[in-house]
């Protein structure tokens, strides 16, 4: 055959693992199939568990609790329908988990819940002759809950519990209807702590300012900070006694600023001589806040006193220091004390003492 002048004969060439793979490819197919139906029928169980779950309830701050105006405030009497240790109450219909915010005001002993409804008589409402009239939609446990309040307003309405002890609460809503549980702190959280704040003003609140960068710095390790508020009266909140036994704190902390004139500055640390168990105490802790503090803040360690007669130190059962942070009659020190990148490092110190003894206890126990 001439080059150029005939037809090229086809060979035809043949790859079992070719022809394995067409032949498997109506098997893939059908996994693909029945892998997306599969996950189709997943996703809708998921989305209808969704709508039917109950819807848990986030903790956070009443912000607008100041526009309450608390004189209008209508007593409410629960229902005794509710299980031991719970809360149970209905919503307006217009009215979404979204909608509802709570705080724990524990040095009060009450619980807010703040609803955004445009409802002014849901709960309860007063007569044309003054009388409280008592919706009936609340039902709580008698030994948890001591009085109810509403109060409305264009904001919505605000339900304030009075109850007996510190509890921490979990909120879900079902429906319509809201569950709210109360339990004891030490049941939810390993590590209690409690802080207490001195009202400074000489230094701008320096006490509750670090006490409160370190709360949030705790929390991140999942430890309960319980604060007290220094612009609370003594009649108006918890004693501190009454505050550590009800939420099984572990350790107390009381911070404030020294007084001692122009010239002088440190940190120092008082400790109650008549507790004492044997491994961490409250030397030790006084020792660990005293250590921490001084070297995050690069400040002077003035040393570590017995508590003087009347503290409230010797009134509590459990590790127990009281640190002052600076002294604010100190020109130079105050200055340090009102900037916010020293509080950052006295806020760090703290969390550093802190979390440092609950590993030195937590070594006691083992």
């Amino acid at each position: 055959m001439t080059p150029g002048t005939g037809n090229i004969p086809l060979v035809k060439y043949t790859d079992p693992q070719l022809e394995e793979g067409y032949a498997a490819m109506p098997r893939r197919i059908y996994t693909c199939i029945i892998w997306t139906v599969l996950l189709v029928l997943c996703m809708a169980v998921c989305l209808a568990y969704s709508f039917t779950k109950p819807v848990v309830i986030t903790n956070a701050n009443v912000s607008d609790e100041d526009i309450f105006d608390m004189s209008e405030m209508i007593p409410l009497t629960p229902g005794d329908s509710a299980p031991a240790g719970m809360v149970i109450f209905s919503v307006p219909d217009d009215v979404q988990a979204s909608d509802i915010v709570t705080e724990n005001m524990y040095n009060e002993r009450k619980f807010l819940v703040h609803i955004r409804t445009e409802s002014d008589s849901y709960y309860g409402s007063v007569s044309s002759s003054g009388v409280p009239i008592d919706a009936g939609r609340i039902s709580g446990d008698g030994a948890l809950v001591e009085g109810i309040g509403v109060v409305y307003d264009r904001s919505g309405v605000l339900l304030i519990f009075d109850m007996s002890m510190i509890y921490e609460y979990s909120l879900t809503m079902e429906g319509s209807t809201v569950t709210m549980e109360a339990v004891d702190p030490s049941s939810v959280y390993e590590h209690i702590v409690i802080i207490d704040p001195e009202e400074c003003e000489k230094a701008a609140g320096v006490a509750a300012d670090v006490a409160a960068r370190c709360s949030a710095l705790l929390y991140e390790e999942g430890i309960r900070v319980y604060m007290t508020d220094p612009g609370l009266s003594a009649e108006d909140r918890v004693s501190v006694p009454e505050l550590m036994e009800e939420t099984g704190a572990d350790i107390y902390i009381r911070l404030g600023v020294s007084e001692d004139g122009e010239g002088h500055h440190g940190i120092r640390a008082w400790y109650d001589p008549l507790y004492y168990i044997p491994g961490f105490g409250s030397i030790e802790l006084s020792e660990a806040c005293l250590r921490n503090v001084t070297i995050s803040a690069s400040d002077r360690a003035i040393g570590i006193f017995e508590a003087p007669e009347g503290s409230v130190l010797y009134e509590i059962s459990a590790p127990a220091t009281y640190i002052t942070l600076g002294n604010a009659d100190d020109t130079d020190e105050c200055g340090l004390l009102v900037d916010d990148s020293y509080r950052d490092r006295l806020s760090e110190g703290l969390y550093l003492a802190v979390t440092e003894s609950f590993n030195m206890m937590g070594e006691m126990k083992e």
